[in-house]
């Protein structure tokens, strides 16, 4: 949206003479003033917010996170007297290329509100969603564990919380795996989690908790098991997963928002999908289990005090005696979506 202007902003502030941010104006027929501008001599992108004085939250209300900085000044001019001006910036220049994802969003969510406290309560809400979109990325994207993880995690998304549901938007919020919540899936009283594999013979999971597959803080707990072969240059891989995701909710507009808003969570964007065409992902098995009774896994009451930070793997092989049919997890799916 912005490309153009970032590069003439760019040229502007090498050649300005002394510290200062060059900035534009963008929407016009906004309620609230908005500017982007790039901030020299560190050449960082920043996105401005103006608003009355009286309405400004403090500088604290969003802490410190990696690849934002956050601050709020108060300033005053004949244009906008007693006004205030919320100020993101990219951390630093590896950051920019992200920090223009980042103001396309924040201008898209913001430009048509009609009141400035939505605007405010908007701005800070994509900021706090930016900050979780950090928190899961690596300087570099995805990590290879992660694009797995998340391709898994939309696999059975697409397959079967859709395939099953007769509402695609409470399908949609059934992936709590971006929020960090207990498990990948939540159904009412049953959860889902997804172990995603691509390791050929005696196959182990990794545990990344003692509560992960503790089924006894829920109704039912299943665990679903992909096992896939990584394909260079294959048609599969996650952006193309993520496209056809978006066709099936394109008649579906709080259910699309609310999609996009969990990728940016789970750490993905568009911007990025360069880095993640090249690995492409064929689907060798798959497998609902059952987690209950001697299940090989670890309940959080019977670590010993003092014991923490659990990670452990379990065998797939081990696990086969617990196998479901798809349709049984499938009932569990319908009675909430």
């Amino acid at each position: 949206m912005f490309k153009d202007l970032w590069i003439d902003l760019d040229a502007s502030a090498i050649n300005k003479t002394g510290a200062g941010t060059v900035k534009r104006l963008v929407g016009l027929d906004a309620i609230c003033p908005m500017f982007i501008g790039v901030r020299a001599p560190g050449m960082l992108r920043t996105f401005i917010l103006e608003l009355p004085r009286d309405s400004a939250p403090l500088p604290e209300i969003i802490p410190a996170s990696r690849g934002l900085y956050f601050t709020v000044q108060i300033t005053g001019d004949e244009i906008l007297p007693d006004h205030a001006s919320l100020i993101l910036s990219s951390s630093a220049v590896g950051y920019n290329e992200i920090f223009a994802s980042i103001a396309e969003d924040l201008y898209s969510k913001l430009h048509a509100l009609t009141k400035k406290r939505e605007v405010i309560a908007g701005f800070l809400s994509r900021v706090r969603l930016w900050q979780a979109f950090f928190e899961k990325q690596g300087d570099d994207g995805l990590s290879e564990e992660a694009q797995r993880g998340l391709y898994g995690e939309l696999r059975f998304l697409k397959d079967h919380a859709f395939a099953s549901a007769h509402n695609l938007e409470t399908a949609v919020l059934s992936w709590t795996g971006p929020r960090s919540r207990q498990h990948d899936f939540q159904f009412g009283h049953a959860a889902v989690e997804i172990k995603t594999s691509t390791s050929k013979q005696h196959q182990k999971l990794q545990i990344a908790s003692e509560q992960q597959l503790d089924e006894t803080t829920v109704g039912k707990l299943y665990l679903y098991y992909l096992s896939v072969a990584l394909i260079e240059s294959g048609s599969d891989n996650l952006p193309s997963l993520v496209d056809d995701i978006r066709a099936s909710l394109s008649l579906h507009t709080g259910a699309l928002s609310e999609f996009n808003n969990l990728l940016i969570e789970a750490g993905y964007i568009d911007s990025q999908r360069s880095k993640y065409d090249s690995t492409g992902y064929s689907t060798r098995e798959s497998a609902v289990f059952l987690v209950e009774k001697d299940f090989p896994r670890i309940r959080e009451n019977e670590i010993r005090a003092g014991v923490g930070d659990v990670k452990y793997s379990i065998s797939v092989a081990q696990c086969r005696n617990y196998e479901i049919p798809v349709s049984e997890l499938a009932v569990s799916i319908k009675e909430v979506c």
